[in-house]
């Protein structure tokens, strides 16, 4: 981890080292988006897009490729050694970033067409297409660490579940509770795959949580 940690430290000031001391907000997005794209190639992994790897940051930075979300992951982290703000922005089917500029509204970008510059009306197109409903307030506010990470999971857990692999299911619910402890939906699922799995003691333990933290679904239950 220290090591690829280390490499986006030192991606961050190559960048740094081509921008001007007075360059502006989207000057340094010109260039981390030269560098990225341009001199070093990464792009959206279209080929295996459902692979695992494709969800693996440190795999990601190794290959160059990736999801839209672990693209935005790194473009995010970027931005920030460089100098800019840039957000997380979680639309239905396609994760893409916004750059805010002066507390302003910002510009939408999906990392994972290079750095395509989007409107709100593309954004609208890909809720359409991919939710089959129209764009709402929701769709178009920043996650936080634990959002973008949950979604990284969820993707994990549904390749795992086409591939039918039960302890890689475990593997990534023990990873969602560790990092969201109150979430009543990542106890019920990791109870889920706990029993399913024969770790029934385990499994009993996230139902008594359960029991005295999930009111509303036990209310429905009922």
């Amino acid at each position: 981890i220290e090591a690829y940690l280390s490499r986006v430290d030192e991606m961050g000031n190559e960048i740094s080292r081509n921008c001007k001391p007075d360059a502006s907000p989207e000057s340094k997005r010109k260039t981390l988006h030269k560098y990225l794209f341009e001199e070093n190639g990464f792009r959206g992994g279209r080929a295996e897009y459902y692979h695992p790897a494709n969800s693996h940051l440190n795999r990601v930075i190794d290959e160059r490729e990736g999801l839209p979300i672990t693209l935005a992951i790194l473009y995010m982290e970027l931005g920030r050694r460089i100098g800019i703000r840039i957000e997380g922005v979680g639309l239905p089917g396609h994760f893409v970033a916004r750059h805010i500029i002066d507390d302003g509204e910002g510009q939408l970008i999906d990392v994972f067409e290079r750095g395509k510059l989007l409107t709100t009306e593309d954004a609208r197109n890909i809720v359409v297409n991919s939710g089959k409903r129209e764009l709402t307030s929701e769709d178009l506010r920043a996650q936080n660490p634990i959002e973008i990470l949950n979604r990284v999971l969820g993707n994990l857990i549904n390749v795992a579940g086409n591939d039918q692999d039960a302890e890689a299911i475990n593997r990534y619910c023990e990873a969602a509770v560790a990092i969201d402890p109150q979430s009543v939906l990542s106890r019920r699922m990791r109870s889920q795959i706990r029993m399913m799995t024969g770790r029934n003691a385990a499994a009993i333990q996230d139902l008594d949580w359960l029991i005295d933290n999930d009111e509303q679904g036990f209310a429905q239950a009922e």
